[in-house]
C-alpha cells in the first residue's frame, strides 16, 4: 500500500503547475482506503521487474466524496502514472482494464472529476472517448475541476 501513496502523492504534486501557490498536496489517510475498500476495486501496474508504475481506482459513484445515488453510475479516481512512465502504454491499459471490470460489476457509465487546469490528463480523456459533462469553480481543492462521463463497455 505504501507505493501506492507514493504513486498518488507523485500524481497530484503535478498539479502545482496549475493550482494557486498556497495549495497543498491533499493530505492522504489510511482510513480512507479502509472506508471504500469493500467496494473498491484498485488495479496497480507494475514494469518487468515488479515495481508499481500507476494505478487507477473504481468505487460507486454513491460512495463518492460527491456521491450520486445511481447503482449504475461507477466513479473513477485516481488514473495516477510515475512521471517516468508517461508517454508508454501504462495509462490506457489502466484505462480499458477499469472500464472493463465497471461493466462486468454492473456500471453502465462511469465519472470521473479532473483538474480544469490538468491539460495532460484532459487530453487523454477526451482521446479515450469521455466527454465533458459539468464544470465546478467551487471546490474543496481551492481550483475549478471538470467532470467527464463515458459509457462503459458492453459486455458479450
Amino acid at each position: 500500500m505504501p507505493v501506492l501513496f507514493e504513486i498518488t502523492i507523485e500524481g497530484f504534486e503535478t498539479y502545482r503547475e496549475f493550482a494557486p501557490p498556497e495549495w497543498q498536496v491533499p493530505e492522504l489517510r489510511h482510513e480512507q482506503v479502509v472506508a471504500i475498500e469493500d467496494v473498491a476495486t484498485w488495479l496497480v501496474a507494475e514494469d518487468e521487474d515488479g515495481t508499481a508504475v500507476g494505478h487507477v481506482l473504481l468505487i460507486p459513484a454513491s460512495r463518492s466524496s460527491a456521491p450520486v445515488d445511481d447503482p449504475k453510475l461507477g466513479h473513477l479516481m485516481q488514473l495516477f502514472v510515475r512521471r517516468t512512465h508517461w508517454g508508454t502504454e501504462v495509462a490506457r491499459v489502466l484505462h480499458a482494464a477499469v472500464l472493463e471490470g465497471a461493466a462486468r460489476r454492473g456500471f453502465e457509465e462511469v465519472r470521473l472529476f479532473t483538474p480544469t487546469g490538468q491539460g495532460r490528463a484532459r487530453r487523454f480523456y477526451e482521446r479515450e472517448g469521455w466527454r465533458q459533462v459539468a464544470s465546478i469553480e467551487e471546490t474543496p481543492l481551492g481550483f475549478p475541476i471538470v467532470e467527464y462521463r463515458i459509457a462503459c463497455p458492453t459486455q458479450s
